[in-house]
């Protein structure tokens, strides 16, 4: 009878639910994100957030060494290179800081917005959803690996898979790569995730994550767009590549 009255007394309050560890919660995030979420929303920690940054940090490095392989194949070999293992730790080092500088960063944006729809919420709790969000780009990293692993060739995410080099670095290209399921897995979990931080439907969590999402889009089309009106400024000056 104690037993059953404990179990009837956890269920209808999910506040005495035992705490996920932070494994459980490395595997739920994908496998039981709406509970998984709460979870960390009620007691947040930053130790698998840490760990998501460095591996995202590590498994970029795939694609570097495989650039490595084909690099007499891109550029001139009169071009003076850095020695690959400078290249590859200032990749790691500049990698891993980025994404410690956007999380915090998409923290403070998680909490403003939620400030603007009348739901303030602690920053630390913020922190780790924004950490924990981190984890398609682990996804993404794992299956890229795999790929040029198993078949030697890099690969292209989303729509952009059929584009050229040079096509991927206009706005459009840009557009077309942010388009892939990763993107669509993040909206999902960011949905989920905000809905649990902001304590609104998960409707209303979605449309602000798209929107967010369109916004970071639009951003890195523009610079892309920038760059190459910067590179063919160079080239009508006569500072750029022939």
């Amino acid at each position: 009878m104690n037993l059953e009255k404990e179990l009837t007394q956890n269920m209808s309050h999910p506040d005495l639910r035992p705490r996920k560890n932070v494994f459980a919660r490395a595997i739920g995030v994908l496998a039981e994100p709406g509970s998984t979420f709460e979870d960390i929303v009620k007691n947040p920690d930053f130790v698998m957030p840490v760990v998501f940054i460095i591996l995202a940090g590590a498994l970029g490095l795939v694609p570097v060494l495989h650039t490595f392989r084909t690099m007499p194949e891109l550029i001139p070999s009169d071009v003076p290179m850095p020695p690959q293992s400078v290249t590859i730790g200032i990749t790691l080092i500049t990698a891993i800081i980025s994404q410690l500088i956007w999380w915090p960063l998409r923290a403070l944006i998680f909490s403003g917005i939620g400030a603007l729809i009348g739901s303030r919420v602690d920053f630390k709790k913020s922190l780790a959803i924004s950490g924990y969000l981190n984890v398609t780009s682990v996804l993404s990293g794992i299956i890229t690996a795999i790929v040029i692993i198993t078949t030697g060739n890099a690969v292209v995410l989303g729509l952009g898979m059929t584009l050229s080099p040079g096509q991927l670095a206009t706005p459009w290209g840009v557009v077309l790569s942010s388009i892939n399921v990763f993107s669509l897995i993040y909206i999902i979990l960011s949905s989920i995730a905000l809905a649990k931080l902001w304590n609104v439907k998960i409707s209303k969590a979605a449309t602000i994550t798209i929107i967010m999402w369109i916004l970071v889009i639009a951003v890195s089309a523009g610079s892309a767009h920038l760059g190459s009106k910067m590179t063919q400024f160079q080239v009508d000056v006569g500072v750029g590549p022939n």
